[in-house]
């Protein structure tokens, strides 16, 4: 579809805008700003449902989407005064107010062409935006990608060190995000930038997309440079500089690194997105349900109407399409996950998650988050030995999947393995920013207070906490931590950050993650 209004085109198909004809440069997530914006026209769009929306799942300030709305702007030609497309309304919010031209772009046919009910072609659609793994697949499957060593300044042993550093930190990250496969750095190391085209690397290695960077000392700073191309090509898909004091890279590569990172994986969404939507045939419909469904407990947090939610959605998306076996997987996982935390409840959950798990396995039994989601919950509820099988078998199809290999160690767990320890940070480790580490983390605190490792067990609820302030499991575990440290006041407090993520906390609640003398001491706080 072509939005079209002045003498700018704003064609959703291609997920490009252009002005009089020639193509407009865009960040992804600010094409997705003006598109949701000129889409819903017809009303004043709220600053929260465009966060909601447009950074699902993700926690981001107000400035992120000020700095959004005023790129987009400028990208038009507008600006916060004269505001020709976007006008903002105080305390409210953002409405596009140019007249627009609704038409089919020229790819609409061919779009619609391919949009069926395919498990298979939906399997494809989820690698290719990046939520799912699936290991040992061929390169036909699953898009690859190649960092090349970084340039740099020649003759100083410590930007040669900062170059070689900053290159592998960003093959390791690149190598978390679902969906690609990221060639080693040994595969990549003799390809130096200048001696060979990108075209040249493209065939010798069969890849989709290269990364490529330079590290430069500039007086006292270093310059970093790092984009990311399209191999067939040589197109750029994403580009960005940065300076660093010399004396403060130590300090300030980590971050760097996480935001090159979190800028190339949507740049890399949306190549694909593009080239899927001109290519496979998939039932978008279902897999937004699936999507949705996915991040509502990140976004809501960990409650009977947020689990409620999700596990609506899953079904809405199963109606839509029964054969997506994801779907059916993830609908097991939050029902017995629910259950488990006493968030789920009733007689019919039970059978509805069995139900759900079967179906998926029957659908696909050797893709590794399929696998890795049901044989969570089988474990979940009971059935030990067969979820433990099914989660073994996903982490050798993807040792990367970080889902996977933390609830393989929780499943030992329960078995009495305390090498479940181990492999639950194994999995964090593999993914520090997933919108599921709180809960992992408080997990892991309670086995850890299980084995009698006190101090560890306070020192890992209290960073899942950090990570996320609306669940209130990791409260009530580090309350019983504290409690069984001999600190009362210490976990009166952690009852009380409890109670105000979840008003209506009960003995119920705590009873899920405490034993019964553990509990009896928390009573004695008073703190219903």
């Amino acid at each position: 579809m072509i939005l079209a209004f002045g003498h700018f085109e704003l064609d959703t198909e291609l997920f490009e805008l252009r002005g009089a004809g020639l193509p407009v440069p865009l960040e992804p997530q600010v094409f997705d700003l003006l598109a949701y914006l000129a889409m819903n026209s017809s009303r004043i769009i709220s600053r929260q449902e465009l966060l909601d929306n447009l950074w699902e799942g993700k926690i981001v300030s107000d400035s992120t989407l000020s700095s959004a709305v005023k790129a987009a702007r400028r990208a038009l030609g507008d600006d916060g005064r004269s505001q020709q497309y976007i006008t903002t309304f105080n305390r409210r919010g953002y409405r596009f107010v140019a007249p627009l031209e609704q038409r089919a772009s020229n790819s609409s046919a061919a779009a619609a062409a391919v949009i069926s009910n395919s498990s298979a072609a939906m399997r494809e659609a989820a690698r290719s935006i990046c939520l799912f793994t699936d290991g040992a697949v061929a390169k036909s499957e699953r898009p690859v990608l190649a960092v090349l060593p970084f340039s740099h300044s020649q003759g100083d042993d410590a930007i040669t060190w900062i170059a070689d550093t900053l290159g592998e930190d960003i093959s390791i990250q690149l190598a978390r995000i679902p969906g690609f496969f990221v060639l080693s750095r040994n595969t990549t190391s003799h390809l130096r930038q200048g001696e060979f085209s990108i075209q040249q690397i493209a065939a010798e290695l069969a890849v989709d997309y290269v990364i490529e960077g330079s590290v430069r000392a500039s007086g006292g700073d270093l310059r970093v440079s790092v984009q990311l191309l399209e191999a067939a090509a040589g197109n750029m898909r994403w580009s960005e500089r940065r300076v660093i004091p010399f004396d403060r890279v130590g300090e300030l590569q980590d971050e760097l690194v996480r935001e090159i990172v979190a800028c190339i994986e949507p740049a890399l969404n949306r190549a694909e997105l593009a080239t899927l939507r001109r290519r496979k045939p998939v039932d978008l419909g279902a897999w937004a349900l699936y999507r949705r469904a996915h991040a509502i407990l990140g976004q809501k947090g960990w409650s009977e109407d947020s689990f409620a939610e999700a596990a609506e959605l899953l079904r809405q998306a199963i109606d839509r399409d029964p054969e997506l076996a994801f779907a059916h997987a993830y609908l097991a996982l939050t029902l017995a996950i629910g259950h488990l935390v006493g968030l789920v409840s009733g007689e019919a959950w039970q059978a509805e998650a069995i139900a759900a798990a079967e179906t998926a396995v029957a659908l696909d039994n050797q893709d590794t988050d399929v696998l890795g989601y049901a044989g969570c919950a089988f474990a979940d509820m009971g059935d030990l030995e067969r979820g433990v099988g099914m989660l073994r078998r996903a982490v050798e199809l993807d040792p990367s999947n970080a889902q996977a290999i933390t609830a393989l160690g929780a499943a030992l767990l329960r078995m009495g393995d305390e090498q479940g320890i181990e492999y639950m940070k194994q999995g964090m480790k593999i993914s520090p920013r997933d919108s599921r580490l709180s809960a992992w983390s408080a997990l892991l605190a309670r086995a850890m207070l299980n084995y009698g490792r006190l101090d560890e067990a306070i020192e890992t609820a209290t960073h899942a906490c950090r990570c996320d302030d609306k669940i209130f499991l990791p409260r009530v575990v580090l309350a019983v931590a504290y409690i069984s440290a001999g600190d009362p006041a210490a976990a009166g407090k952690a009852l009380a950050d409890a109670r105000r993520i979840r008003p209506i906390l009960s003995t119920e609640d705590i009873a899920c993650f405490a034993s019964p003398e553990e509990l009896s001491l928390l009573e004695q706080l008073g703190w219903r």
